[in-house]
């Protein structure tokens, strides 16, 4: 195994971390759209501890690209402008809704005037945030980029392909947080538990419905790479985190729904490899000594945030957890 492989191993840790964590906190916005307040209330405190930590998987990716992929993060940059654009302004106006809605009236008083409209911006920038994103992938996919950005700004993410792979990530994000926050329910709001089940088997069958709708729309060159067994996993794990859920067994179904998309990930990441725009671009690593130097100092990081975060969200929950029992 090279250095390439290694750095590009550690993005797609991140990618996953960001997908399966990050992925729950914007799907728990996209449930926050409903007007049911026992609802709301518990996805602020199933968010509220780690409700912006999980972007440091994402700062985590762009810092691996950026240092040990120069060229294809100079090339992505460029191509997928109007996407991450997009992403960007709705991460931003999501965390600044969550904060404006959360503290804007007294605390334990009635909520004063304007918090309802910063519900509403938390809800849709929860929304259109992984769609921006799952249309990142989606164009990447369909080879029809250009190293410089010739292709268009907004263009050629309005093609089927890319219109379904955001659609996925929606529904995918959607299905992840309706499986967690059943758990939690279960906990705390045991009225809530058979709605929210009902509505992560409803979006665990759209985000499959659509990830089969993606499989013809893929260009043939990309379909041949695509390791099958990466998709086996992948509707194995959300089928089983279906029935899991069905029969009432949540802890064990949020292991089986965080497997589903993280193998779908690792399937198109595997597909996609050496390429980080196919036939344009390849993910050419900086020079072997830079590169092995960023996989230490990479390494290293790694060790430190994974077990600080995992205190973060111990001794931060840990509030909410006595208010349970």
């Amino acid at each position: 195994m090279t250095t390439s492989d290694v750095l590009a191993l550690l993005v797609l840790a991140g990618l996953t971390a960001y997908t399966v964590l990050g992925g729950a906190d914007f799907g728990a916005g996209v449930w926050d759209l409903t007007r049911d307040r026992r609802q709301r209330d518990l996805v602020v405190r199933a968010m509220g501890p780690v409700w912006e930590a999980n972007h440091v998987w994402l700062i985590f990716v762009l810092i691996a690209l950026f240092s040990g992929f120069p060229g294809a993060f100079a090339a992505l940059s460029r191509s997928l402008t109007g996407p991450l654009s997009i992403a960007l302004l709705g991460i931003v106006l999501r965390g600044a809704a969550f904060a404006f809605r959360q503290y804007g009236a007294p605390h334990g008083g009635p909520p004063v005037r304007g918090t309802a409209l910063w519900g509403r911006v938390f809800a849709v920038s929860s929304l259109i945030t992984p769609f921006a994103f799952g249309a990142a992938a989606g164009g990447i996919t369909s080879g029809t980029l250009r190293a410089d950005g010739s292709a268009g700004f907004l263009a050629p993410f309005l093609e089927p392909l890319p219109l379904v792979a955001g659609l996925l990530a929606v529904a995918a994000c959607a299905f992840i947080a309706a499986v967690y926050l059943t758990t939690d329910a279960a906990r705390a709001e045991p009225g809530l538990v058979a709605r929210l089940r009902v509505r992560a088997l409803a979006s665990g069958a759209v985000a499959g419905a659509l990830a089969l709708l993606a499989l013809p729309l893929l260009p043939e060159a990309f379909r041949n790479q695509l390791p099958w067994l990466a998709v086996t996993v992948s509707v194995v794990s959300g089928a089983l985190a279906l029935e899991l859920m069905r029969r009432g067994q949540f802890v064990l179904a949020r292991v089986a729904a965080a497997g589903a998309p993280a193998a779908l990930l690792t399937g198109w990441a595997v597909a996609l490899y050496p390429w980080a725009l196919p036939g344009v671009t390849a993910l050419s690593p900086a020079p072997s000594t830079t590169a092995g130097l960023i996989v230490g100092v990479l390494t290293v990081g790694l060790l430190l945030v994974i077990p600080s975060y995992v205190f973060m969200i111990r001794v931060l929950r840990a509030p909410v957890e006595r208010a349970r029992s």
